[in-house]
């Protein structure tokens, strides 16, 4: 698997209008990779996460993937094209690897907390949003509690930036979609290596076509 990062020029029109409708960057993600798939739905179905952060003032996207993406058309509409450091693409199977329980990393993990409630996804309160993050640790390998001294449990993690977005697919399209989307960032602890290398490439939660679902670590700060 690879791990990728792509330095996104804010200042361009077609970044701009990129980063505002989500599907668009999704397609061009989608555009990084050979057309080794029968049909769209395939390539749907192909292991590929993606987000954007903004770290010190400066947008990047983060891409996931099974193979080596090629980005030249990302840098060249959306990127910086004389910068040396517009894009870094690293192996990560050695990451996954070397992942042991016991394990504490930092994390930073986007996503679209929702819950269906007859038969509709409902989003949910800060509270809810916690404990929705707390269920995807227990099934994802890894713990975001502590215990002090008297037993009492605190969470390591904390909620960084919530909102509710709503966008059109294309610019043409009429109808919008709507999400809540949340970033939650903070410490946890590996529990199943196994589990959490399964959460790492498959990613958490929903609307991942929409930057959503995408786990990464660093090392503990």
């Amino acid at each position: 698997m690879f791990l990728s990062r792509i330095a996104i020029n804010r200042q361009l029109r077609k970044s701009r209008q990129a980063l505002a409708f989500p599907q668009m960057m999704h397609a061009a993600v989608l555009g990084s990779f050979p057309p080794i798939f029968k049909n769209e739905n395939e390539r749907e179905k192909a292991r590929v996460l993606w987000r954007i952060d903004t770290e010190n003032m400066r947008t990047w996207l983060y891409v996931l993937s099974d193979t080596k993406p090629g980005f030249q058309h990302i840098v060249e509409q959306f990127g910086w094209r004389d910068s040396d450091q517009s894009c870094d693409i690293k192996e990560y199977d050695g990451f996954l690897n070397r992942l042991k329980a016991g394990q504490h990393w930092h994390f930073r993990l986007h996503a679209n907390p929702v819950r269906t409630v007859a038969g509709k996804r409902v989003p949910l309160t800060l509270e809810q949003q916690k404990l929705w993050m707390r269920e995807q640790a227990k099934r994802g390998g890894f713990s975001l509690t502590y215990s002090d001294i008297g037993d009492e449990e605190h969470d390591t993690f904390e909620v960084v930036y919530r909102s509710t977005i709503g966008f059109k697919k294309l610019p043409t399209d009429k109808e919008r979609v709507t999400l809540s989307v949340v970033t939650f960032e903070g410490l946890l602890i590996v529990e199943d290596a196994d589990k959490l290398r399964q959460a790492l490439c498959a990613g958490i939660g929903k609307a991942k076509a929409y930057g959503c679902g995408l786990l990464t670590l660093a090392n503990e700060k």
